[in-house]
Order: C-alpha cells, then sequence, then structure tokens
C-alpha cells in the first residue's frame, strides 16, 4: 500500500471506530479487509433504509403514499450513497472485535 491508501484506509477506520482508532502507518491489509466489509454492509443497509417510507401518523392518505415513494425513487435515482448514522454505527459494533484483532495482526 502507498501512504495516500494507507491515509484513506486510515480515514474509512476512523470514521467507522472513532477517531484515533488508527493512523495512516498502523494501517495492514487485514484493517483494509475488514473495513472494506463494514463499508459494504453499511451501504446495503443505508440503500435499505432509503426503501423505508417515513413514518406517519394514523392511516396514509393516496398523496401522503405517492410522495413518500416519490422521494425515496428520487434517492434511488440520484444515487444518494450517504450512509445512515443508524447504519454506521451498527456496522461499528458488528465489526469491533475483527477491526481490534486485525490491528494486532490477527
Amino acid at each position: 500500500m502507498d501512504s495516500d491508501q494507507r491515509e484513506h484506509i486510515s480515514a474509512v477506520i476512523n470514521y467507522f471506530w472513532g477517531e484515533g482508532t488508527t493512523s495512516p502507518e498502523s494501517v495492514n491489509e487485514g484493517m483494509a479487509s475488514i473495513a472494506y466489509e463494514a463499508l459494504e454492509e453499511a451501504q446495503n443497509c443505508s440503500a435499505t433504509m432509503d426503501l423505508v417510507p417515513r413514518h406517519i401518523s394514523g392511516r396514509p392518505n393516496g398523496k401522503y403514499i405517492i410522495k413518500q415513494v416519490s422521494k425515496i425513487g428520487k434517492r434511488i435515482a440520484s444515487g444518494d450513497t450517504q450512509l445512515y448514522e443508524a447504519c454506521r454505527q451498527r456496522v461499528a459494533i458488528n465489526f469491533r472485535n475483527q477491526m481490534e484483532m486485525a490491528k494486532q495482526g490477527l
């Protein structure tokens, strides 16, 4: 890995597990692999969240349904790949132990 790759991988790891989790100098292939899996899972989670209509109290009417489905379609069509915070947090928890082991070279 070159220094730019290490820096960017470090940024991904610190995004999921908090600033100071790693530095570019300490990134290894195992950590990069776990970060890749975490990104993949977070993107899948976020894509699924895009398909969930927003909550409404009571029974939704036709206008509300059309508006919600239209918004979901707009997000899908625009290629919005923003991660939902709930997805980021869940992925961080799911992969925490694996990342710790990868940091130790295990």
